[in-house]
C-alpha cells in the first residue's frame, strides 16, 4: 500500500519538476524583452530561476554569473536586488523553508488533522521526495545544503527548520496521547534527519522511500495506544 502511495506521489512530483522547466523557459523568453519589473517581482523571478538552476548544480557552488545567465539579467541587477551573495542565499533558504512549511500544512489537510495520520503523511512526503530525488539528483532541499560556519544564514535556516519540525512532531505526539511523546519524537527526528540530510544513490533512495512510511507507522503505533 505504502509503495503504491509513494509511487503515485512521486509521479506527481516529477510533473511538478517538469513545470519548473517550463517556467524556466518562460523566464528566458521574457528576459529578451527586459521589462521594467517591480523589485518584488524581480526578486521572485531571480529566486525561481535559482530553483531551476539548482536542479542541476549544487547550491554550495553558486556562481552569480551562472545565475545571471539563467535569468538573462546582469550580475549587477542581482546585487541590486539582494545586496550580497550571502543575502541571496538567505532569501533562497527562506523560499525553501516556506515551501516546506506549506507541505507540512498540506499533510495536515490530507490527514484531516488526525495526529497519527498527520505524522504518517509528513513521512510519506519525505518518501516521495526521496523517490523523486532518485530521478532528479540535484533537486534542492534545505537539509542537504551545507555551508562552512555555524553562523552562515543557510545553516541557521536549516537549524530553525529542524526545530520547527520537531515542535510540530511534539504537538502531534501529545495530541495522539503517545505514552512517551519525547522518545517518539526523538526517534522520528533521527529518521527525518537521516532521510533528508544525506545524499545517496538513486537505488538507495528508492529503497528507503518504499520502506520509510511502513517503518514510521510501526514506530508511531508502538507509542500510541489504539
Amino acid at each position: 500500500m505504502w509503495k503504491a502511495l509513494v509511487n503515485e506521489f512521486a509521479q506527481q512530483d516529477e510533473r511538478e519538476a517538469d513545470s519548473l522547466r517550463v517556467a524556466r523557459s518562460a523566464i528566458r523568453r521574457k528576459n529578451g524583452r527586459r521589462p521594467e519589473a517591480a523589485t518584488g517581482d524581480l526578486r521572485n523571478t531571480i529566486l525561481e530561476a535559482a530553483v531551476a538552476l539548482f536542479y542541476r548544480e549544487p547550491v554550495e557552488s553558486l556562481n552569480l554569473d551562472r545565475l545571471a545567465d539563467q535569468t538573462g539579467l546582469g550580475k549587477r541587477h542581482i546585487y541590486r536586488v539582494f545586496g550580497s551573495r550571502k543575502a541571496f542565499l538567505q532569501a533562497y533558504a527562506d523560499l525553501l523553508c516556506d515551501r516546506q512549511r506549506a507541505q507540512w500544512r498540506e499533510a495536515g489537510h490530507r490527514s484531516g488533522d488526525e495526529p497519527v495520520q498527520h505524522m504518517l503523511e509528513l513521512f510519506i512526503d519525505v518518501a516521495v521526495k526521496l523517490a523523486s530525488d532518485s530521478h532528479q539528483p540535484g533537486q534542492p532541499q534545505l537539509p542537504t545544503i551545507q555551508f562552512s560556519g555555524e553562523d552562515h544564514p543557510v545553516n541557521l535556516s536549516r537549524l530553525k527548520l529542524g526545530r520547527e519540525f520537531r515542535a510540530l512532531l511534539m504537538r502531534l505526539a501529545i495530541a495522539a496521547h503517545a505514552v512517551d511523546a519525547e522518545a517518539l519524537v526523538d526517534t522520528l527526528m533521527m529518521l527525518w534527519e537521516n532521510a533528508t540530510g544525506n545524499v545517496r544513490s538513486g537505488s538507495d533512495a528508492r529503497r528507503i522511500a518504499q520502506r520509510l512510511p511502513t517503518l514510521v507507522d510501526h514506530i508511531i503505533r508502538s507509542y500510541v495506544m489504539q
